[in-house]
């Protein structure tokens, strides 16, 4: 998998996290992520690409 193909990827469910930072403007850049959930991401993943919507939301309830 290539690098840009990873950066799709979200890191905690292997699901696509439609991120388009760096393209114009995403959702990602209007949102906080804690750091617990941040945490959560295994370390051979980390700032390789963002955590999709749908687990920002599962984890913060």
């Amino acid at each position: 998998m290539s690098k840009s193909e990873v950066a799709k990827i979200c890191p905690l469910c292997g699901q696509h996290n439609n991120c388009k930072h760096g393209e114009g403007g995403c959702w990602c850049d209007t949102v906080k992520f804690p750091k617990y959930i941040l945490d959560l991401i295994p370390s051979d993943k980390r700032g390789k690409a963002c955590i999709c919507k749908s687990c920002l939301e599962k984890y913060q309830k």
